[in-house]
């Protein structure tokens, strides 16, 4: 976290630029310092670069192209501007292919210290004093993920959103956002009138859901389901139940709120193993035919329907696609009830930004909601974001069946349980609680392993990658936590953040290096933000784990002379708390021992 230098690099590229003829006069500091980066390549100790094609882009020298030959001149006439001192004692052009860097080599004690002291004394929000994190604006965000349906055991189909929207959720509140977090079940349609078909047919009642409650219902539902297939009678009292619903029929919304409240209590265990909670979860049933009937009177009026002679009713986007809001008997599609729920929400959360963490296959329907809100007049519209994701292929038990949540999550447990037992370091003190670490470990591997994916691919999971103790993996990132609490607890002496640090003992090429990927954390959250993308911060904790095991390999600290091991031991507490928070971010728990 180089917060000073980071700073003084930019006010020194603003007093070089006020005296070019070609710079942009009141230029502020802030609008350079996003593009002061840590150079991630650096060979000795770390220094910054500023790519000229940056700036340039930002309109700072307007009467030049971009050309490296341009960016050349351009950058000559700065260093020759540029002011050094001590803390940064030289600066210099650096050509690429494509783009000019300016280079700053830097006051690495100055370096050293800032980022240690900081983050040592900030543990839990260091990366908020960051100038970069400060520059973001303030703002209300509200989050949908996960949406599964009620009544059905939890599937791995939404896995993916639940971690994505966890994540997404997480960095945002990281990032100092206010953030709500929305789970939209799938709790309304005739499937349900199919389920209090069976329900009532085979006699149950709620004494009956005390246990396995929606395994219970998964298969009354099945069964109604094959009853509907060779009776089509049972598919028509099912509607009937239905229908009773809609109309607000007591006994049969008594059954539903029933079938709902088991629901959300299974949930409840399913995310607590993920390390996932919710603000509050909503439903399609918020959204009934009053509500939905309001919005296409709305869209009525502003001329968005075409009624046809069947009794339908549609809209026609911008491309020549129409697309059904009404259907012939008169019912809903779901399109009306997501119009009615980004109207209720911006007015509930006066949200600046609202995410939908749904996979690729519904881009046409967001792309039609979006529009429609828009027409509708609703200026915010520009705060709504589908946030894509591909498809995962081949998650399925290691049996190879067809595969609920509840099954994956016990089987990684077994195995990182078989794993602990073969390992023969495994501490006594730590048998006892060896199905829960084994079950975080687990959950670590499903997470990461997920994560590290760019996030609109699809990809093909793997047993064995996803819990394999080599490699890019959970597991690695869970056992460098763990190393680096273990080092702090049995390296003779206790780290005190009073104790004064001495950055010279530092020195040394490994620990230069994990300076250099600690200074490198506020630019990779504001990368990752920008993008949305979790392998970005997946990506950075696999570097930053692999300057960890170096550092640890060639700096002792219990062996080396006090003041020596002291300060080594400071810098790899910060690296313990940035691996922390880094974890955390992505919805991972951070393990002290394995």
């Amino acid at each position: 976290m180089a917060y000073k230098l980071r700073s003084l690099i930019s006010n020194k590229i603003v007093q070089a630029i006020e005296g070019f003829p070609i710079g942009g006069r009141g230029l502020k500091p802030s609008t350079i310092l996003p593009c002061v980066q840590v150079d991630s390549k650096s060979g000795g100790e770390p220094e910054f670069g500023v790519s000229l094609k940056a700036l340039h882009h930002l309109g700072i020298f307007t009467d030049h192209d971009d050309s490296t030959r341009s960016l050349a001149h351009v950058g000559s006439s700065l260093v020759e501007k540029l002011e050094t001192d001590t803390t940064i004692p030289a600066a210099y052009l650096c050509q690429g292919k494509t783009d000019i860097t300016l280079k700053f080599k830097v006051d690495y004690s100055l370096l050293a210290s800032e980022v240690i002291s900081i983050t040592n004394n900030k543990p839990k929000s260091f990366w908020q004093c960051s100038a970069l994190i400060n520059l973001l604006p303030h703002e209300r965000v509200v989050v949908e993920f996960s949406s599964p349906n009620i009544a059905k055991p939890f599937h791995v189909g939404h896995l993916r959103s639940t971690i994505l929207g966890n994540f997404v959720a997480g960095l945002h509140a990281a990032l100092g956002h206010t953030v709500t977090r929305i789970n939209y079940l799938g709790d309304w349609g005739t499937q349900f009138g199919l389920l209090k078909y069976g329900y009532d047919s085979q006699n149950l009642t709620e004494s009956d859901l005390k246990e396995d409650a929606v395994k219970k219902l998964y298969k009354v539902y099945v069964w109604a389901n094959r009853q509907a297939e060779s009776d089509p009678s049972v598919a028509d009292t099912a509607r009937q139940i239905f229908n009773k619903m809609e109309r607000g029929d007591p006994e049969a919304l008594s059954t539903w709120e029933l079938f709902r409240r088991v629901s959300v209590e299974d949930l409840h265990g399913i995310y607590h193993r993920l390390n996932v909670y919710f603000d509050e979860y909503h439903g399609e049933s918020m959204y009934g035919s009053e509500k939905c009937c309001e919005i296409v009177k709305a869209m009525e009026e502003k001329g968005l329907l075409e009624a046809l002679p069947d009794g339908r009713k549609i809209y026609e986007t911008k491309h020549g696609q129409k697309v059904t809001i009404v259907k012939s008997d008169g019912s809903m599609m779901y399109l009306s009830r997501d119009i009615a729920g980004a109207i209720e929400r911006h007015d509930k959360y006066d949200f600046t930004k609202m995410y939908y963490v749904v996979e690729n296959g519904q881009s046409d329907h967001f792309t039609h909601l979006f529009r429609i809100l828009e027409q509708l007049g609703y200026d915010w519209v520009q705060g709504l974001k589908h946030i894509k994701f591909g498809r995962v292929q081949g998650m399925s038990s290691r049996k190879g069946t067809a595969v609920f949540l509840q099954n994956l999550l016990d089987e990684a447990q077994e195995v990182m349980m078989d794993k602990q037992e073969d390992t023969q370091t495994t501490k006594d003190s730590a048998r006892v609680s060896m199905g829960k670490v084994a079950e975080r470990v687990a959950v670590s591997s499903i997470i990461v392993g997920d994560l590290k994916q760019r996030r609109q691919r699809d990809y093909i999971f793997s047993w064995e990658k996803a819990l394999q103790s080599r490699g890019d993996t959970g597991v690695k990132l869970q056992y460098v936590h763990c190393r680096l609490v273990s080092l702090e607890r049995n390296c003779g002496f206790k780290y005190d953040s009073e104790m004064p640090l001495t950055p010279a003992l530092l020195t040394q090429p490994p620990a230069a290096r994990l300076i250099r990927e600690l200074a490198r954390f506020d630019e990779v959250l504001l990368e990752t933000y920008s993008e949305l993308e979790p392998c970005v911060l997946v990506a950075y904790l696999f570097t930053l784990c692999g300057s960890v095991n170096k550092a640890l390999k060639q700096l002792p600290v219990k062996s080396a002379p006090r003041e020596v091991g002291e300060a080594r031991l400071a810098m790899f507490v910060a690296a313990r708390h940035t691996l922390a928070a880094g974890l955390n971010i992505l919805g991972v728990q951070p393990l002290e021992e394995m």
